[in-house]
């Protein structure tokens, strides 16, 4: 059996004067899937369109070269109509090729896309590692996908949804993931990573016990699992030793979620000397850090830290369930600068119950607090959020445009999601403003000229001229 797994390109162009920020990211979910199946000897093979670019007529081109038996696409919100397009496109080429969709878009929609697009023969739900593995080897076998769990499929024009899958207790078990199949040398993590490449990607754990009401990582699993810290300190030396990376980003959405387990990983890193052949950079929240774990984790080598602030008022923190104060994020920013640490704020524009005079403040707060770096993202209810049900099950929602549900969106007509009161003009207007006010400032020029460097100077510049031009252009308006 021949398998090719599929990352999926979108456009870019949406993303307007922001897309020379759009770098290629490492596909660790694929490469996870690869490593399982190259495991158990099946012939796998990665395209990320994302970097590659090669669009439909060089991936069918691929498929034909390789006889590809079955392909796996990841399905997320804003790549959906491409991937339905491309499916098509295989099944037009050649019927007998089985077409697999999985990731949270394809999960939620299940029912919808197996209805109305023939060319989908199953979709994955939850994690995909082994149910992948035993979907090839059925299909192989020519034995019933019934028999496999957390699936669905359509039989006789009826949708079959089998039993679901308990989430991997172990995620030790899983190999390490197949980066020789991707373009790893070509990977970075901006406006998060340094120059210096390859960049690569870690998961220390899966799973959040948060419910954040914008977030759709609750579709996947809330059961937080942690990997031993032994075991992830022996994959980093793995990554540094086969494939020369200078620095890794872990992908988990808190690290740590227990402080014990922060300062065994950065204990074991010191020991093996590691923190001298690596950097890394991490999200987590700012109640979870202190100055014993944050001391810790700049001597293992941590250069960055995101952190999801979200807003600069109260009131909105505690509406979309984020349960932390201001303060205490104030708090978290100053100790994580004390330790050398680089501090990356996330913020969002366009909350439920946001105004002008709320985003502003949210404007101000980010400076303030003297962070690095900021990222003020417009609010998008993605599929899988509380966000997305509240909004659909009142009526407010029924937008179905997937393409546009992007947080960096530069057509005011594409915009899916406007909080009353105001409109989509204002909001895209606030986040250039946003951008503008925090990164062009003389002080954080200079910071980024001459101390953090993160980006070649180069593009540091044109990146600065496109802001401006941008926001010129939408104060014209």
């Amino acid at each position: 059996m021949k398998v090719l797994l599929i990352n999926p390109s979108f456009n870019l162009k949406k993303f307007g004067s922001f897309q020379r920020f759009m770098e290629p990211m490492p596909c660790i979910g694929l490469a996870y899937i690869a490593a399982v199946l190259e495991k158990n000897n099946i012939d796998v093979e990665i395209i990320d369109d994302f970097t590659s670019r090669l669009g439909e007529y060089g991936i069918l081109n691929i498929i034909k070269e390789k006889k590809v038996d079955v392909v796996g696409i990841s399905c997320l919100t804003p790549s959906a109509p491409g991937v339905f397009s491309l499916v098509k496109k295989i099944k037009e080429y050649n019927n007998n090729i089985l077409t697999v969709l999985g990731n949270i878009h394809a999960s939620i929609f299940s029912e919808d896309i197996l209805s109305a697009n023939e060319a989908v023969d199953i979709i994955v739900h939850g994690e995909g590692e082994y149910t992948m593995l035993e979907i090839v080897k059925v299909w192989e076998g020519n034995m019933d996908f019934a028999n496999i769990d957390d699936i669905s499929f359509k039989r006789d024009s009826q949708i079959i949804r089998t039993k679901p899958r308990a989430p991997l207790e172990d995620l030790d078990e899983l190999p390490y993931p197949s980066w020789h199949l991707l373009p790893f040398r070509k990977y970075g993590l901006l406006p998060f990573a340094d120059i210096d490449k390859p960049v690569l990607s870690i998961s220390g754990s899966r799973g959040c016990p948060y419910g954040c009401i914008f977030c759709s990582l609750l579709h996947v699993s809330k059961k937080y699992r942690k990997r031993k810290a032994e075991k992830i300190v022996n994959e980093i030396d793995y990554l540094v030793n086969n494939f020369g990376v200078k620095q890794l980003g872990f992908v988990d959405p808190i690290f740590s979620l227990f402080k014990e387990d922060g300062l065994e990983f950065c204990e074991k890193m010191i020991k093996r000397g590691l923190n001298k052949k690596v950097i890394w950079i991490c999200e987590t929240r700012v109640d979870k850090v202190d100055k014993e774990l944050l001391r810790a984790m700049a001597m293992a080598g941590c250069k960055r830290i995101l952190y999801g602030i979200e807003s600069g008022g109260q009131k909105e923190i505690n509406n979309i369930k984020k349960n932390f104060s201001l303060d205490i994020a104030m708090q978290a920013i100053r100790n994580t600068k004390k330790e050398g640490i680089q501090s990356v704020g996330l913020f969002m524009l366009g909350l439920p119950g946001d105004t002008k005079e709320s985003m502003r403040k949210t404007i101000r707060f980010a400076k303030e607090i003297d962070l690095d770096f900021a990222k003020f993202a417009l609010t998008v209810p993605f599929p899988g959020s509380t966000l997305y049900q509240n909004l659909v099950s009142s009526g407010e929602f029924k937008r179905q445009d997937w393409e546009n549900f992007l947080t960096f969106n530069s057509n005011s007509k594409d915009l899916v999601y406007i909080p009353g009161g105001l409109t989509a003009e204002e909001l895209i207007n606030m986040q250039q403003k946003a951008h503008f006010d925090f990164y062009l400032r003389p002080k954080i020029i200079f910071r980024h000229l001459f101390k953090i460097r993160t980006i070649r100077l180069k593009d540091l510049l044109l990146g600065f001229f496109s802001l401006i031009l941008s926001y010129i252009k939408t104060k014209d308006k």
